[in-house]
């Protein structure tokens, strides 16, 4: 996409404070905060002077007022802001950054209305919905996915107004929730066409969050707006929380995959993912044999589940947070068995562990769980686990046979992180 001068400051209208933006100019990339798709060799960006004090919960707060003399100088893009601009800036001076964003994102929003499929859920967001861009994408339907560390507001109308052309026949989309209205908010924004709720687990249940799984629930089924044509619940849910099944909602029982993808753990979060692809699928009018093959194909992304053979060991390396609901997702065995875990490193980045206890105690409880004895891992856990020291921990790693899940918190957002070289150094 590329909009000229003329289309900005005709959709922004009375927003405009000054405008000191070059004659005829066109923009490449409108610029309102950053996303991981913004492309690296962008020339003309019209970069949006964003911020925020993280109050809402949608993001830890940031300032990018301080940054644009130097993104000016140092990228020759020009500036949006709504205080006073630097010297020496090409400039377009706004009453409000966010109401200008929403009104680019709305109208270009008119122009372009492709198939929205939303998800929402506790755990196995991500990997889903980028299964579901893999299983379109390989249907030949022009999908974009749409995804952020944490998508908010500003980053899906950045999202939908950079990647989303006349070429877009569908967009697929997570929709998270910190606090209790996010969902809602993000669904009124974006309205989906077709939804899925996946699971509820104790995620997010914190001061201030959620205070139990019933609350959770209740935000997530707001994904389904008078704009769903059709919505689709994991009929656990419902049945687990002992709650009626919500109006306008369909329920679905998990499948067992008919075909194998040996990056997928054996776990019921796979199973619910290969349901919803086939749902999906039906939904959409792509042939069964299509579906299988994506499937088998299908590679995770944002290395939210990686698997690799290292001394003839499948193992599976969790290199994100310590959140209790997705390392518990890894104990919810198709046959009930418990994994081997390995724990090197805990970190529950912004979350309180104490929301979620009851599943750390069952993860730790396990004797096939082992902790790396460090002064971080005892501060952080907070029930009893068994630590080991490094020569143990590696001995019972080269002993343990079967499904394996090794845990480093974090350790895969450090791009010169290799999980693979890891396992094999601790092996050998």
């Amino acid at each position: 996409m590329s909009y000229s001068k003329e289309f900005i400051l005709e959709t922004a209208g009375d927003l405009i404070k000054k405008d000191q933006l070059p004659a005829n100019k066109r923009y490449e990339w409108l610029d309102f905060v950053g996303i991981p798709q913004r492309p690296e060799t962008l020339k003309d960006s019209l970069y949006c002077a964003s911020y925020s004090d993280g109050k809402d919960g949608w993001d830890n707060g940031y300032d990018r007022r301080p940054l644009v003399a130097k993104i000016s100088k140092e990228k020759e893009w020009d500036i949006v802001i709504d205080g006073q601009p630097p010297e020496s800036v090409s400039f377009l001076e706004v009453t409000s950054i966010t109401a200008f964003a929403d009104r680019l994102y709305h109208k270009v929003k008119e122009e372009h209305t492709p198939y929205v499929i939303g998800v929402t859920g506790s755990v196995g967001k991500t990997t889903t919905v980028a299964f579901l861009e893999h299983l379109l994408g390989s249907s030949g339907i022009n999908t974009v996915r749409f995804y952020s560390k944490r998508l908010t507001p500003l980053s899906v109308r950045c999202h939908f107004v950079n990647r989303v052309n006349t070429d877009t026949s569908a967009i697929v989309m997570e929709y998270s929730a910190y606090m209790r209205d996010h969902v809602k908010e993000l669904a009124t924004l974006l309205p989906p066409n077709l939804v899925f709720l996946t699971n509820i687990y104790d995620t997010h249940i914190n001061p201030g969050m959620f205070r139990n799984r019933k609350e959770i629930f209740s935000s997530k089924v707001n994904i389904n707006t008078k704009n769903t044509e059709k919505a689709f619940l994991n009929a656990k849910v419902p049945e687990d929380l002992g709650v009626k099944i919500p109006e306008g909602w369909d329920t679905f029982e998990v499948e067992e995959p008919q075909v194998v993808n040996s990056q997928m753990p054996p776990t019921l979060r796979t199973k619910e993912l290969y349901t919803i692809g086939k749902i999906v699928s039906k939904e959409l009018n792509i042939p069964l044999d299509t579906f299988l093959e994506a499937y088998k194909s299908f590679i995770p992304k944002e290395n939210r589940i990686i698997s690799y053979t290292v001394d003839n060991k499948r193992i599976y390396f969790h290199g994100e947070t310590s959140g209790g609901s997705r390392l518990f997702s890894w104990f919810e065995t198709n046959n009930g068995e418990d994994p081997w875990l390995f724990v090197e490193e805990i970190n529950f980045a912004d979350e309180d562990p104490q929301g979620f206890r009851s599943l750390l105690e069952r993860i730790f409880d396990s004797d096939k769980t082992y902790v790396l004895d460090t002064k971080l891992n005892r501060e952080k856990i907070i029930c009893n686990a068994k630590f080991v020291n490094k020569e143990e921990f590696i001995t019972k790693l080269k002993e343990a046979k079967g499904y394996i899940v090794y845990h480093k918190a974090l350790a895969t957002r450090h791009n010169d992180f290799s999980p693979e070289k890891h396992l094999k150094e601790m092996l050998s």
